[in-house]
């Protein structure tokens, strides 16, 4: 694999790897103060998703705006119904999926003969209730990007443990793909499998599970500096896909940003 090719490689897993940070940060983020800009730098690190691509390594740039309503964070976007902190709230999203498989960019002869499989944007609804032991958030979706027009559902509960100027804040949740988005990033089609010399791959709906955490500390009142950790295991059928490297990977991340 050429340097061109790595490197276009790396620049979309960039995406992927940053999507992620986003999400696994954001419960720390309603922490924050009310109409909130920042301005940061964060650094990542991802592993291969598809059989002999090379892991992701980035430094990306990080803009954010944390409103009453309206958020930005990253590659995502929202707005709440209800003012930021409500007991129960529904927030609508979109996010920026940049998960894609480009052949050229493996050294592996099965993968090397698969379709490209492009990014899309995901919408979203979420409900949220804040209790005495952590935040339960249920959100459902689908691919508003025309790519594949899956669904997916996710559950997850959240806890902040919260000091003077710092927040960590732990969290555990499954998310669940419909066919179409697990045959979009995980399947094999009948003439794919023919190119390949191997067998037609079909997932059906099946998902995953996660745990990780994320984590912020001020150095000063305009300083902060984050980080998030976590593991993901998939589960099913689509942890025997042909293609990926393996059904469990931990993904990194640690931030630093100026908040105005």
């Amino acid at each position: 694999m050429n340097f061109e090719q790595r490197l276009g490689y790396t620049v979309k897993k960039q995406l992927l790897v940053t999507m992620l940070a986003c999400y696994a940060m954001s419960p720390t983020l309603v922490l924050a103060n009310i109409s909130q800009w920042s301005l940061g730098v964060a650094a990542s690190y991802s592993p291969a998703v598809y059989k002999d691509t090379p892991a992701n390594k980035a430094v990306i740039p990080v803009i954010g705006y944390e409103g009453e309503h309206f958020f930005m964070r990253g590659f995502s976007a929202g707005y709440r119904l209800n003012p930021i902190g409500s007991t129960h709230n529904i927030v609508f999203r979109a996010v920026y999926d940049p998960r894609t498989l480009k052949p050229q960019d493996s050294d592996n002869a099965v993968v090397q003969q698969m379709n490209e499989r492009k990014s899309t944007i995901l919408g979203g609804v979420s409900y949220q209730l804040i209790t005495m032991v952590g935040m339960f958030e249920a959100t459902a979706g689908s691919d508003i990007g025309g790519k594949h027009n899956g669904l997916y559902a996710e559950a997850a509960w959240r806890l902040p443990i919260r000091g003077r100027g710092w927040a960590i804040t732990p969290g555990i949740g499954y998310a669940y793909n419909s066919d179409k988005i697990n045959e979009h990033l995980y399947g094999v089609s009948k003439s794919e499998a023919a190119r390949a010399g191997i067998d037609h791959f079909d997932p059906s709906w099946d998902g995953q599970y996660f745990i990780g955490a994320s984590a912020f500390m001020h150095l000063t009142p305009n300083i902060r500096v984050t980080g998030g950790i976590r593991y993901t295991n998939l589960e099913g059928e689509i942890e025997k896909s042909p293609l990926i490297e393996s059904g469990v990977n931990t993904t990194g991340n640690i931030g630093i940003a100026y908040v105005f």
